[in-house]
């Protein structure tokens, strides 16, 4: 994205810029720059927003520990590790002190922090209008990035939108929901007016552009309209008055993306591998700006050297472990039994986004032993394929055989070789896709699940041009409002599983206990579930766990109330 050494030292100022918001941030800053006079030049400017986009591409956020370990706990995914309290936040076992969320909590205000104070110290006199507006829609899009996240899973949060600089600046109230949402919004707006289309000359790949800023505001405004597990505190859980207009307002801004033409999907008659050529572009260090409207970036940060603490398709991965290192993973996450049974056979995503296969070294034999393991889905080892780092030389020789010692595997992540820690990677993880578009813009045509619009013609087409990506025919079902709202919602676990969606939708649609239940009774039922087999009891640990008074939402992070005499931590925790 930027030179080298403007992503060093950006790392770098990450590191000191910020004070405030926690008790062991409150350190001097080391260097003799000062924030006031730092942001004089385009060049400083760009610096300064590789630290604030650097900040959420770490272990603690996009990682894994936000996307892949919090999001677990779904009819999508849960974990099977039996005994690592690391794992119990995705259990629905975890408390106010959890390092996951106390670390997901610091790392989005770090990032506001920094915004705030690139937002006070660019100086508006030494840039052209436009040019300053762009590099604050760039800010300001992540500010609102963070707190649609924060509000999401937390709730009412303190509402900070200018710099802290003291302990007493920490002292913050929670704001009630709708002012949260509300800046979210103006940021959202800002930044969809001032920021570069990605078909853009000047569109740096990787960073916030137009299109995207709409697309998560449609995302925003669906959250808008639907089920608000707490308002002002409240443990009854309830909807934003008059929440049907937050539906038109996502419409107004899919279609804002959709009629524009430039974003689209290939579809399955020019490319019949089409899904998967998309997602090896996010594994290869590749930007498909047509498809992709935002996502993290890790690659550049690996590409030059530098330390980046990205993991996916290593804690999420196919299971490859033993001797050797690269492409080293260890499918800590399983694919959830109902995503199984969702896809019908000829639907290309399901052996996409189910690698249905493992390698793992015997040191009785000295070898790899390869399995196909893709109807056995109360495998331990039954691992999210999305993300792979590796596949079978031969896969249908694998299928034939079941299990093949010292088999050949093809890495497809790019990792660099064995000088690098073979657990991390350079994968790039999507945030908002245009099938995502489609899939919005469908549901806000209807008003969400407790609208009563039927599908028309529009929102039909959204569905087709999803599925007839993947090869799949028309849908001819039902258009009443019930029957294509479980529609979206199945489709949208076909089509955007693993992106750390799904939780967030399950809970808008006031829908998480419900899958929740309905995912152990899938596994209890199943032909393989063994009563004493500790991983199959591991998989029914979020629904045994579930209590829906306390878990639709995340705590507030012990140290968080401790420091924040103003934050009161909410009831049941």
């Amino acid at each position: 994205m930027k030179k080298k050494n403007i992503y060093f030292t950006a790392i770098f100022l990450a590191a000191f810029m910020w004070t405030g918001c926690s008790d062991f941030l409150e350190v001097e800053p080391k260097s003799s720059w000062k924030a006031e006079s730092f942001y004089s030049t385009r060049e400083e400017a760009d610096l300064a927003l590789s630290g604030i986009y650097s900040e959420l591409a770490n272990d603690d956020v996009y990682g894994w520990k936000f996307n892949v370990l919090l999001e677990a706990g779904t009819d999508e995914s849960y974990t099977n590790d039996p005994n690592n309290p690391t794992w119990d936040d995705a259990k629905y076992a975890h408390t106010p002190s959890s390092d996951a969320i106390k670390n997901i909590w610091l790392r989005f205000y770090t990032c506001i922090q920094l915004v705030n104070q690139f937002e006070k110290n660019l100086n508006p006199d030494l840039f052209t209008a436009e040019a300053y507006n762009n590099l604050l829609a760039k800010a300001r899009f992540m500010r609102a990035f963070c707190y649609y996240n924060l509000a999401g899973w937390f709730g009412p949060v303190p509402l900070r939108l200018t710099p802290s600089y003291s302990q007493e600046d920490n002292n913050v109230p929670a704001s009630p929901l709708i002012d949260v949402y509300t800046q979210v919004e103006s940021d959202y707006l800002f930044a969809a007016e001032h920021l570069k289309h990605a078909n853009s000359s000047e569109y740096v790949p990787g960073e916030p552009n137009k299109m995207a800023a709409h697309g998560l505001l449609a995302r925003l405004y669906l959250r808008m309209g639907g089920f608000q597990p707490y308002l002002s505190g409240s443990e009854a859980g309830s909807y934003f008055e008059n929440n049907q207009q937050y539906f038109e307002k996502a419409r107004e801004q899919c279609e804002i993306i959709i009629n524009d033409g430039w974003h689209g999907i290939v579809p399955y008659a020019v490319d019949s591998m089409s899904y998967r050529n998309h997602f090896l572009s996010y594994l290869q260090d590749r930007y498909d700006l047509r498809e992709s409207l935002f996502e993290i970036s890790f690659g550049n940060f690996q590409s030059m050297g530098l330390t980046v603490d990205g993991r996916l398709g290593n804690i999420n991965g196919v299971e490859f472990v033993g001797t050797q290192d690269i492409p080293r993973g260890f499918c800590k996450v399983n694919v959830g039994l109902p995503v199984y049974h969702i896809y019908s056979q000829e639907d290309t995503r399901r052996e996409w986004n189910i690698a249905g296969y493992r390698n793992k070294y015997s040191s009785a034999n000295r070898a790899y032993t390869m399995s196909y393991i893709f109807d056995y889905p109360l495998n331990q080892e039954y691992g999210i394929g999305k993300f792979r780092r590796w596949e079978p030389s031969n896969l249908n020789a694998l299928k034939e055989e079941e299990k093949i010692t010292d088999a050949g595997y093809t890495i497809l992540n790019n990792t660099p070789g064995s000088d690098t820690d073979p657990n991390f990677t350079s994968i790039n993880f999507p945030v908002l896709r245009y099938s995502d578009v489609l899939l919005m813009h469908a549901e806000a045509v209807i008003g969400g699940r407790f609208g009563t619009a039927a599908a028309n013609d529009a929102a039909l087409n959204d569905l087709n041009t999803v599925r007839e990506r993947v090869g799949l025919e028309p849908y001819t079902g039902s258009l009443n409002h019930d029957d294509f709202f479980k529609e979206i919602v199945d489709e949208r676990l076909r089509e955007l599983c693993f992106e750390g969606l799904r939780k967030q939708d399950l809970i808008r649609w006031d829908l998480l206990e419900e899958k929740l239940m309905e995912t152990n009774e899938t596994i209890s039922n199943h032909a393989l579930f063994n009563s004493t087999n500790q991983f199959h009891q591991t998989y029914l640990s979020p629904g045994n766990n579930f209590d829906r008074a306390r878990h639709l939402l995340l705590p507030y992070p012990l140290q968080e109330t401790l420091i924040n005499q103003s934050l009161e931590q909410r009831t049941g925790w």
